[in-house]
C-alpha cells in the first residue's frame, strides 16, 4: 500500500468543473499539498508561469485559479480534486503535468529521496512508465541546471556592498520570490523555495589584526567561527547543534554545519494547523580576503530527519554550494 493511496486511490468526488489548464494546475496542487502541506501558493505560481501553458494568464487569472482550487480542496479533499482534475485531464497534457510537478521538487540541481518516492506513486496515478517518468525527471532537474548557470552569467544583475569591499551576481530571481535582505554587515538573499546565500563581513584592523598576527588565520578562523555559531545560532535556535567542523587548507578557510530544526528561511502549514518554519542543515565558510573577514553561509532544508542522505554527503552538498556561490563574488576589499 502507497504512502499516498488515499489521495490517487480516492474515491471522493466533487461537483466542481475544471478546464483542461486548471486540471494540469489542480494536480500539481495536490502534489504540492501532499509533500509540503500548507506550501505557499506563490511556490506553486512561480513554477505555471514558466509553462507555455499558462502564457495568456494575467496575475489575477492566475490568482483566481489557484484560489479556486484550494477551495476546491479545502471543502472537498485532495483525493475529491485529483479525480475531477484527471476527468478532465486531456492526454496530451500528462507529461506536462508531471514534468511541472517535478519542478516544484528540484533543489540544488536535484529531487531528495523522499519525493523521488512521491514521484513514483504519482507517475503510476498519471499511468506513466518508469523510463518514461525518469526520462523526465533528468530533462527537468537538467533545464533547471542549466538556467541557474544563465543567471549567474547576466550581466548588470550585480550586488555590490555598500563599503564597496565586494560584488556579487544576485543568486535568486524575483519571480521565485527572491528578495534582498541588506543589513549593517552582511547581506541574504533568499527565495520561496528555500534558497538561502548570506555574507557576513567585517574589516580585520586594530587589535584583529594583530590577533591573526598572532595566532594565524586557520587558528583565529576556527575560534571566530565557533564563537559566531555558539552566538548566533545555538544560543537563539532552539535543539539547535553543531554537526561538522572542518579546516580547508587550499582555500584558507574553516567550515562548520549545523542542525537548526524549524530554523529554515521558509515555512510550512500541516493539516490547517499552526504555520511553522521547516528544518535546515546550515553551512557557513569562515576567510579572509582583502584584509576582510568574511562568513558565507547557505541551508539546506528539510522536513523529515529520514529524507536527508548521509552526514557526509549533506556535507559535500552544503560545502559546494558555498564555494561555487564564493566564486562568484569579486573583492575589493576596504580603500
Amino acid at each position: 500500500m502507497g504512502k499516498f493511496d488515499k489521495i490517487f486511490n480516492s474515491e471522493d468526488t466533487s461537483e466542481a468543473s475544471l478546464t483542461s489548464e486548471e486540471s494540469l494546475a489542480a494536480i500539481a496542487l495536490v502534489a504540492a499539498q501532499a509533500t509540503f502541506p500548507g506550501a505557499d501558493a506563490d511556490i506553486l505560481e512561480s513554477i505555471l508561469w514558466e509553462s507555455e501553458i499558462f502564457a495568456e494568464y494575467s496575475e489575477d487569472d492566475m490568482s483566481a485559479m489557484l484560489k479556486k482550487l484550494a477551495g476546491i480542496a479545502t471543502q472537498d479533499g485532495l483525493g475529491a480534486l485529483f479525480n475531477t482534475a484527471w476527468e478532465s485531464m486531456p492526454d496530451e497534457l500528462v507529461l506536462d503535468t508531471f514534468a511541472i510537478t517535478v519542478a516544484m521538487f528540484v533543489v540544488d540541481d536535484e529531487v531528495s529521496d523522499k519525493h523521488l518516492g512521491f514521484l513514483k506513486e504519482f507517475q503510476q496515478a498519471l499511468g506513466l512508465e518508469d523510463e518514461e517518468a525518469e526520462e523526465i525527471i533528468e530533462e527537468v532537474i537538467t533545464a533547471y541546471s542549466e538556467e541557474d548557470e544563465e543567471v549567474s552569467d547576466v550581466d548588470g544583475e550585480l550586488y555590490e556592498s555598500p563599503e564597496g569591499y565586494f560584488t556579487v551576481p544576485i543568486p535568486v530571481d524575483p519571480q521565485q520570490g527572491g528578495k534582498i535582505d541588506e543589513q549593517q554587515g552582511c547581506v541574504a538573499f533568499s527565495d520561496d523555495f528555500g534558497v538561502l546565500l548570506k555574507i557576513d563581513y567585517f574589516p580585520i584592523a586594530g587589535e584583529v589584526a594583530e590577533l591573526v598576527e598572532s595566532v594565524g588565520e586557520a587558528a583565529y578562523l576556527s575560534s571566530f567561527l565557533n564563537n559566531f555559531i555558539d552566538g548566533a545560532i545555538l544560543a537563539k535556535v532552539p535543539n539547535s547543534k553543531l554537526l561538522h567542523t572542518e579546516s580547508l587548507e587550499d582555500e584558507e578557510a574553516y567550515f562548520a554545519v549545523v542542525d537548526m530544526p524549524a530554523g529554515a528561511t521558509i515555512s510550512v502549514q500541516d493539516n490547517l494547523g499552526p504555520v511553522t518554519r521547516m528544518n535546515a542543515y546550515r553551512g557557513f565558510l569562515a576567510f579572509i580576503a582583502e584584509d576582510i573577514c568574511y562568513t558565507v553561509s547557505s541551508q539546506r532544508i528539510y522536513q523529515e530527519a529520514d529524507e536527508q542522505g548521509s552526514l557526509e554527503s549533506e556535507v559535500e552538498v552544503i560545502m559546494d554550494k558555498i564555494l561555487d556561490f564564493i566564486e562568484t563574488i569579486e573583492f575589493a576589499g576596504p580603500e
